[in-house]
C-alpha cells in the first residue's frame, strides 16, 4: 500500500504510459505491430523490480505532529451498520489517515504554497524522469543524524557521470529498515529527533547547479 501522494504519483505515471500507448498505437501498428510492447519485451520483462512499500497499519511510525491512522469497518449510511459478508455479501474497511506523509512519498508543489500546482495539475510526463539514487547508508551507520553532503554527490558523479538536468534524485539511507508494527517501538521512532536527511548545501547544489 502506498501513501496517498505516492500512489497518486504512481497513478500519474501509469496513466501517462497508457495515454502514450493509446496515442501511438495506431501509427506504431503500421510500423511495428508490437508498438510499445517491444519496450516491455526488451527492457521490462526481465527487469529486476524492488518493492519499496510498507503496509499501512494503525501502528505504523509517523511524525507525532500528525498522529496515527484509524481503521474501522465501512458503515452503510442508510443503516449506520457495518457491511458484513453474511448480510451484504461483502465487507469493506474505512481508513482515516491523519496525513499523506507516510514513509516515502512525493510532495506536490502545492504542499508548500497554495499558488503552486497540485498533483492533479502536473503533466503526466512529470512522473517519468531519469532516476538517480545516492546512498549514504555507510555514513548513517556511523552517524544516525548524517545529512547528504555536496561531497557525496560529487563522489557519485565521479563513479556514474554528471547528474542529468531534470532528473529525480533520491537519497538512500536504509532508515526504512527501522519500520515496525509494534505500537511502542513505533511511538519511540516517531518521537526520535535523530534521523538522516539532506543538507541545505546539497539541496542548493542539486537544484541550482544540476537543475534536478
Amino acid at each position: 500500500v502506498l501513501a496517498g501522494i505516492a500512489l497518486a504519483a504512481v497513478a500519474v505515471a501509469v496513466a501517462s504510459l497508457v495515454a502514450l500507448f493509446t496515442a501511438t498505437a495506431g501509427t506504431a501498428h503500421d510500423r511495428d505491430t508490437k508498438g510499445l510492447w517491444r519496450t516491455y519485451d526488451e527492457a521490462l520483462r526481465h527487469a529486476r523490480y524492488i518493492d519499496l512499500t510498507h503496509s499501512i497499519t494503525p501502528n505504523m511510525p509517523v511524525w507525532k505532529g500528525f498522529g496515527p491512522a484509524t481503521f474501522s469497518p465501512t458503515v452503510d449510511p442508510a443503516t449506520n451498520q457495518p457491511y458484513t459478508y453474511a448480510h451484504d455479501g461483502f465487507e469493506a474497511t474505512a481508513y482515516r489517515l491523519a496525513t499523506d506523509q507516510f514513509g516515502t512519498q512525493l510532495d506536490p508543489p502545492a504542499h508548500w504554497a497554495p499558488e503552486y500546482p497540485g498533483i492533479d495539475e502536473l503533466p503526466p510526463t512529470y512522473a517519468l524522469r531519469p532516476l538517480v539514487v545516492i546512498s549514504i547508508v555507510r555514513q548513517v551507520q556511523h552517524d544516525p543524524n548524517y545529512a547528504l553532503q555536496v561531497s557525496d554527490i560529487r563522489t557519485w558523479e565521479r563513479r556514474n557521470g554528471r547528474i542529468p538536468a531534470g532528473s529525480v534524485v533520491m537519497v538512500r539511507s536504509d532508515w526504512s529498515k527501522k519500520w515496525t508494527d509494534d505500537p511502542e517501538k513505533a511511538k519511540e521512532l516517531a518521537a526520535d529527533p535523530v534521523f538522516p536527511g539532506v543538507s541545505l548545501d546539497a539541496l542548493q547544489f542539486l537544484h541550482l547547479q544540476r537543475h534536478i
